[in-house]
């Protein structure tokens, strides 16, 4: 009995170790299951936060992605716009490549610089650049022309340019010929002088009746624009400088108007062939000194562009307007009437164009009636024969009166009444010495009833081959002529005018001093090359617009 107490007991002993033994596991594996809950609250806390960078990470790449795709969105979207501007460029090029440039040039009798209104424009043309083929045509418009130059009223285009200056005188171009001009340049003789100068001068061959006129022409376009020059020796081909070749150009007291515009256009021929042959340097030097000079609405920019490419262009044709005409005296004026405007006006669109469907439309229609009204010259007429050059009349040379032998009979009787006349003569040149104490022994007469107070390159003085300066008045060697007394001149027959048109200041002095060292006086009374022009013709120098007869 005792050894199953003892057992129990025993058992009792075990079973307690076994529930503190229990116990103890039971408290570890609370203590176990703790841990793990903690250890698994912090992976959770991260996985959740590497989850937040991940998607940060994720969402920062997403917003590189977008950015870049916006870039090369942005990018695609320039290039487009590049590539359709540079469509639309391409086509606007191209269509202004295929049309024409159409400038009016003028030049101006100015003297004094002005290129503005109160200038006469003694060169109109119609310059017609195809862009496409380089083609330049010319066009010289008659500053005579009957056309409509203001709201009512009817004169010689040239008045235009002198009323309002280069946009009147546009504004009357394009109403009458129906064309619209881009462009206008308006120069004066300097800005010519320089340019042909700078190119180095032009051939032209000279012809008899030219040669007649030319150097007197030389000597007042030296004392008009200040550079100096040569007067020609002999006719023949010539190489003419800046101020030579002007003075040919201005050349129609030996034929006609028409026949200037034809040398006028001839020049510019020859200089566009040296410009076209020449460095860029030359070419430069051209628009750095003449650019300055001209009145003009065409841009630096412009111009430099086709300086360069100047080889590209080519002068095909050149002519003058109108094409078929008839001089016609209206009112008080000598003018050029075109018969008709409207056939006129459809052959210049025909030629600078090339628009052989060209119509004329009612305003150039109901000008052209006015035209034909006020002239009395209603038909259409045939063209003209071409405007020419190297042709005109050589004046006639003045003979020397032939003496006559005079019986000793009447010699004797007529002697006292010589030596009478001779005092009284003498009587009568100390008076007038004494009434203008200004004028020296041999001072040239004014005439008061002269109508040509201007005194142009028509004058009666012989040339010599001297070098020209401005307002040289220096006394030279005679010439050859016997003047043992100075011999009176109206103002008709002295010397070249100075810039102003008027006669020089040196006519207060007597010839002998005043003498240019390229002229010779003539005896009085006669008329030689370059006599001034007082008929109120078509195209005369001394006409302004609107001048009477």
């Amino acid at each position: 009995m005792s050894y199953e107490y003892e057992d129990e007991l025993e058992r009792m002993k075990r079973r307690r170790q076994e529930k503190r033994k229990q116990g103890a596991s039971s408290g570890q594996g609370a203590a176990s299951g703790s841990g793990r809950r903690h250890r698994d609250e912090g992976d959770y806390l991260s996985s959740r936060q590497e989850e937040f960078e991940n998607r940060k990470i994720r969402h920062s790449r997403a917003m590189k992605k977008k950015r870049r795709r916006k870039r090369i969105f942005l990018a695609v979207e320039v290039l487009a716009l590049i590539i359709l501007a540079s469509v639309i460029f391409s086509v606007i090029k191209k269509q202004t490549d295929d049309g024409y440039w159409t400038i009016a040039v003028f030049g101006v009798d100015s003297r004094d610089g002005n290129l503005g209104k109160g200038s006469l424009s003694d060169v109109e043309m119609l310059c017609n650049i195809d862009k496409k083929t380089g083609e330049i045509k010319i066009v010289s418009v008659f500053r005579d022309t009957y056309l409509k130059i203001g709201s009512d009223e009817y004169h010689k285009i040239n008045e235009a340019y002198f009323k309002g200056g280069p946009k009147q005188a546009v504004a009357a171009l394009e109403e009458n010929l129906d064309i619209q001009i881009d462009s206008y340049a308006t120069f004066n003789w300097k800005a010519v002088v320089d340019a042909i100068n700078i190119l180095g001068g032009v051939d032209v061959e000279i012809s008899e009746a030219e040669f007649a006129y030319i150097n007197s022409f030389i000597t007042e376009t030296v004392n008009s624009t200040g550079v100096g020059s040569y007067q020609l020796k002999s006719p023949g081909m010539n190489h003419l400088d800046g101020v030579q070749a002007v003075a040919y150009a201005r050349l129609r007291l030996m034929d006609t108007d028409f026949n200037r515009t034809a040398r006028q256009r001839k020049i510019v021929e020859l200089a566009m062939e040296k410009a076209k042959n020449a460095d860029w340097a030359t070419r430069n030097n051209v628009l750095v000194t003449v650019f300055p000079q001209i009145s003009t609405n065409i841009g630096i920019d412009d111009v430099i562009p086709m300086a360069q490419k100047l080889g590209d262009y080519h002068i095909t044709e050149t002519t003058g307007f109108p094409f078929s005409r008839e001089t016609k005296i209206i009112g008080k004026m000598d003018c050029v009437i075109p018969t008709t405007l409207e056939s006129n006006v459809v052959q210049l669109h025909q030629l600078l164009f090339n628009d052989t469907d060209y119509t004329a439309p009612s305003s150039v229609k109901k000008i052209s009636d006015k035209i034909a009204e006020d002239s009395g010259l209603t038909e259409v007429g045939e063209n003209a024969e071409p405007a020419k050059t190297g042709g005109g009349v050589v004046p006639k040379q003045t003979e020397a009166p032939v003496q006559e032998t005079v019986p000793e009979t009447e010699i004797e009787e007529s002697s006292s009444e010589e030596e009478t006349e001779e005092t009284e003569n003498e009587t009568e040149e100390i008076l007038e010495d004494e009434s203008d104490p200004e004028d020296g022994e041999g001072s040239v007469s004014d005439n008061d009833d002269d109508e040509n107070d201007e005194i142009g390159p028509g004058n009666n003085l012989k040339p010599t081959v001297g070098p020209i300066h401005p307002g040289d008045t220096e006394k030279k060697p005679d010439m050859g002529l016997d003047r043992e007394e100075p011999t009176k001149q109206t103002s008709e027959e002295s010397g070249p005018a100075g810039p102003s048109g008027q006669p020089d200041a040196s006519e207060d002095k007597s010839p002998a001093d005043k003498i240019p060292e390229t002229t010779v006086f003539a005896p009085s009374g006669e008329s030689g090359p370059g006599q001034a022009d007082t008929e109120n013709g078509p195209g005369n120098a001394a006409d302004g617009p609107g001048s009477q007869q």
